[in-house]
């Protein structure tokens, strides 16, 4: 073990030293004298040992704070001093000219003593002929610090050859005109991230990009030609993303992007048109600007695993031929897509399909016997859902934003709806309040239970109860999944409360509707103690249903819990909470004797 680790074993020698010293009568002073030595002794052995660090280690390690971080450790050594001053990797990071005020961060008042700081540096290692390999900075808007500095750092940059640059503009305005030509031409560049720029061809037509392998412009005027002048010359691109760019009407990225994987085009105002022919991208992500896009091409991608489509006014014959062109698809999500009106999925490889605010979707036909998650969020539109095919590890989310007064048409279509997933395993639900889900009881004579066979996890999530109570919420689930296994009430606070039904096996058809006549235990969870007493006061309604072996196990558990729960408010010290527990406990008491008489 290096000495500088055993810090336990150095302060022992010291005090065993100290004592000794004063048991030959050494005055106060020569005891301080020795301390000081010992420890003079120890510092410079650890120093010892960080400069027997290989430089590439020390500069990893400080690679990973912020610059400015890295400069204040600097001047704790000579060795960690010489580490910063040769460190390649100079992370400023998004907050340099920045400060914290209450919370928040605004423009510190010390812009030029900042823009010095961050001179002195580059010049220092150009002028050592330093290479830097990684270069991140948040800068402000020109009107608040001149773009010529931005435009000298990345000249120097280039001279250093930086492999990693990530430059943004705090405040938008386009005002940073054109980048130095001198950028265009840095071969061994792997990382392109701006923001807040001006883009465009330079006039000699100069690109050579030919390591880059990452680019990332937001926020950014594009010029066409510069975009094709890119993906023509990026031969080894493998991620592309461009959000809120203005400039571009129309974006080919060409089959000759072998390498590329990973395409991103998030709301770029004035695209129409996008056409996708790299033949290898898995992940495509394409989200229209208030559905501006007319024309999505997708072509040769043979690889793509990952697709996401939002706002886009694609159609069924348009999603139709996508889907049989994408035999590897496993990711599917299509949200806010107006002109949907029917899909139908077939494929032995899809396991996540999202569907959210296609409002004019009205049937929905799946055969995937892979798809294990299944998310649907909407407003009261529900479509015809057919799942033909699905697996045993099948997961739904349904989400709801209701609006209107929900009548038994709606109701009915939500059991359907829900019908198909008689063998999942977890089901979640997040509703804006009670009415999507506690169903009326004249409406449930009508109907059979649709879930009566599934022995699932319901995961419910409300922004309200509204008049509605707890005992609802529950009446109405266990009429929807009579065999329910377990009730997990999402909470805000993240405080989750549960409860755990465990059953005896219902052989008989018709007892499969009755929750009651099998119920041999519940446990809760989080509950407060007037919720536990409404529960419980429901599950034992009928008390000839649960019978008076499983009314003594409830009523055992019960009372344990309460006073676990009880133990547990002690420690926190919460009079009112202790309170209420003890007269639960007075009423499961009273509620037990007269049980007995």
């Amino acid at each position: 073990m290096p000495s500088f680790l055993e810090k336990p074993h150095h302060q022992l020698s010291i005090v065993q030293n100290y004592y000794s010293d004063s048991l030959f009568g050494l005055s106060k002073n020569r005891h301080r004298k020795s301390l000081r030595v010992m420890k003079e002794q120890r510092v410079d052995e650890t120093e010892d040992q960080i400069s027997k660090l290989p430089d590439p280690i020390s500069h990893h390690f400080m690679g990973l704070l912020l610059a400015k971080d890295a400069a204040q450790i600097s001047t704790l050594s000579k060795t960690l001093y010489a580490a910063w001053s040769s460190l390649p990797y100079l992370n400023f990071g998004d907050r340099f000219f920045y400060r914290e005020v209450h919370g928040r961060w605004i423009l510190s008042e010390k812009i030029q003593e900042l823009v010095h700081i961050v001179d002195q540096t580059l010049a220092n290692r150009k002028k050592h002929k330093i290479s830097v390999q990684k270069f991140w900075l948040k800068v402000p808007s020109s009107y608040r610090m001149s773009s010529s500095y931005v435009r000298n750092w990345i000249k120097i940059l280039v001279t250093s050859n930086i492999k990693e640059l990530i430059l943004k503009v705090g405040e938008s305005d386009s005002s940073f005109d054109s980048l130095p030509e001198e950028l265009f031409v840095v071969e061994g560049l792997n990382v392109l991230n701006l923001r807040g720029f001006k883009l465009g061809l330079p006039p000699d037509h100069g690109i050579k990009f030919s390591s880059l392998r990452k680019l990332r412009l937001t926020d950014t005027y594009l010029d066409e030609q510069l975009i094709q002048a890119l993906c023509a010359s990026c031969v080894c691109l493998e991620k592309l993303r461009l959000s809120c760019c203005r400039g571009l009407a129309s974006l080919r990225i060409a089959a000759s992007l072998q390498k590329l994987k990973t395409v991103w085009l998030r709301c770029l105002p004035e695209l129409q048109i996008v056409d996708i022919a790299a033949p290898n991208v898995e992940n495509l992500y394409i989200e229209s600007q208030l559905w501006n896009l007319q024309v999505v091409k997708i072509t040769c991608c043979k690889s793509l695993q990952t697709l996401y489509i939002v706002d886009v006014d694609v159609t069924d014959g348009w999603l139709e031929d996508l889907l049989v062109n994408q035999p590897n698809l496993e990711c599917l999500s299509l949200s806010g897509c107006l002109k949907l009106q029917k899909i139908k999925i077939s494929s032995d490889r899809l396991k996540y399909l999202a569907l959210s605010w296609c409002l004019e979707l009205i049937n929905v036909v799946l055969e995937t016997p892979t798809l294990t998650r299944f998310r649907y969020k909407c407003d009261e539109n529900l479509p015809t859902l057919k799942l033909m095919k699905s697996s045993v590890f099948l997961v739904l989310k349904l989400e709801f934003s209701l609006t209107n007064i929900l009548d038994s048409h709606w109701y009915s279509m939500l059991m359907k709806f829900l019908g198909n997933f008689k063998q999942s395993k977890a089901i979640k639900l997040d509703c804006c309040d009670r009415d999507g889900i506690v169903i009326p009881k004249d409406t449930r004579e009508n109907m059979v239970p649709p879930l009566y066979v599934a022995n699932a996890t319901w995961y419910i999530k409300f922004n309200t109860f509204g008049d509605c109570s707890l005992v609802d919420i529950l009446d109405s689930l266990l009429w929807i999944s009579p065999q329910l296994d377990t009730l997990i009430l999402v909470q805000e606070s993240n405080l989750n409360t549960t409860l755990k039904f465990i059953d005896e096996d219902a052989s008989a058809e018709g007892e499969k509707f009755l929750w009651r006549h099998k119920l041999k235990k519940v446990r809760m969870a989080n509950f407060t103690c007037m919720e536990q007493q409404e529960l419980r006061n429901y599950l034992f309604t009928n008390e000839d249903y649960i019978g008076e072996e499983a009314f003594s196990k409830l009523m055992e558990w019960d009372c344990d819990y309460c006073r676990r729960k009880e133990l547990h408010l002690l420690v926190d010290n919460d009079e009112e909470a202790i309170a209420d527990v003890k007269k639960l406990l007075m009423v499961s008491l009273i509620f037990g004797a007269f049980k007995e008489v």
